[in-house]
């Protein structure tokens, strides 16, 4: 069987690409889709920026079984199937519904029409890679009562596959002369990394550990909209600190490394779709401390890890919409992350059982064979 894919980039490898070994996966070109081609003459014609979020269309149909698309719906007669990390239709019109306090969504045609292609016999399946995610799609199914029971039938959740990464985590923890922390996160801001930073400095009076920082230090618009000019600031501060080493652009196996010399793992995010790091960290056997929005609460709990605990509306969306929220969300990141650090520092005896618990996690949960098989028998109905 033949899977069409339609990008290179990491959510398709995390998720879909080799998922099913016995299969081939086709990379197909941009323009096999119409959007795009529409959309590029658009541009050039009339300046327009391209508007081809989550559709898909082939006009140049290529020899495969199931395209199988991430965030996109397709128009075509083509089977196919899509994976997505927040909700499909994944429009201007639709992706922002669950970002407010109240979520909310204003009925429309376009979405409307993009419900009925998942509903056609021909869309085999729309798979979430969280039940958060799952139930952000359900709320937007609300919203079109004639097409609910048919999609709900259609849904199902498929956390991603990860192989356990050998280490001696016995060795790790037991010739211990500082903690090793690590984050992992290409927007610092967005992901703690600033609020982390903070309550490391205050600690470092008192504990002795170091910190590897994995990021790029992009910008982030719509969550702490924290500007360019600022993130460089922030990198050129952290750079100054002897406790502290910046990684920029390494590749995966790298990073890899880095977190097996690890002995606890940070991710305080404001805002996450899933944490994919935290899967690696875990399959280390290097237990996670995360926030508890989204699809976080999934992979990561109080057995194996640490939960900081913010305030979020009944779609586990954190409340960061106003100026007074940030600052809260802020009070509280701050306040927890620092009691469940000192907590580890002074009882750094609950490490090495934190260690395999994530990997128990890892095993059970993610197991590529089962994620595998799961697909398969989506992918059997075409």
């Amino acid at each position: 069987m033949k899977i069409g894919l339609t990008h290179n980039d990491y959510p398709i490898k995390r998720n879909i690409l080799n998922k099913v070994s016995e299969y081939e996966y086709v990379f197909l070109r941009k323009n096999n889709n119409l959007f795009h081609s529409l959309s590029t003459v658009k541009k050039i014609l009339f300046r327009k920026k391209p508007d081809i979020e989550g559709k898909y269309f082939f006009y140049q149909k290529p020899k495969i079984d199931i395209l199988h698309l991430y965030n996109d719906i397709n128009y075509s007669s083509q089977k196919w199937v899509t994976s997505f990390e927040t909700l499909v239709p994944r429009f201007p019109e639709t992706k922002n519904d669950h970002q407010k306090a109240e979520p909310q969504h204003i009925r429309n045609k376009k979405t409307e029409e993009a419900l009925r292609q998942i509903e056609k016999k021909n869309c085999l399946g729309i798979i979430s890679i969280s039940q958060a995610s799952a139930n952000i799609q359900l709320e937007l199914l609300k919203n079109y009562p004639e097409f609910q029971e048919t999609i709900k039938s259609k849904l199902s959740v498929i956390h991603p596959s990860q192989e356990v990464i050998p280490r001696d985590s016995r060795e790790i923890y037991q010739n211990r002369e500082t903690f090793n922390l690590i984050f992992v996160g290409t927007q610092f801001h967005l992901k703690g990394g600033v609020e982390m930073i903070e309550v490391l400095k205050k600690l470092k009076k008192q504990y002795n550990f170091n910190l590897s920082i994995i990021s790029s230090f992009k910008t982030d618009h719509y969550v702490t909209r924290v500007t360019e000019k600022e993130a460089q600031e922030t990198r050129e501060m952290l750079k100054k600190e002897d406790w502290i080493k910046i990684y920029e652009n390494i590749p995966n196996e790298k990073v890899i490394e880095l977190i097996k010399q690890s002995h606890i793992g940070l991710l305080p995010t404001w805002s996450d779709t899933y944490g994919f790091s935290v899967l690696e960290m875990q399959a280390a056997g290097v237990p996670v401390i995360t926030t508890d929005i989204r699809a976080l609460p999934e992979i990561n709990n109080e057995s194996c890890g640490w939960l900081i605990h913010l305030p979020q509306n009944r779609l586990k969306q954190a409340l960061y919409f106003t100026a007074e929220q940030r600052e809260e969300l802020k009070k509280n990141l701050k306040i927890q992350l620092e009691s469940i650090l000192e907590d580890i520092f002074t009882n750094p005896e609950q490490l090495p059982e934190k260690s395999r618990q994530s990997l128990e996690r890892i095993r059970k949960e993610h197991d590529p064979a089962i994620v595998s098989e799961k697909l398969k028998a989506i992918y059997r109905k075409a």
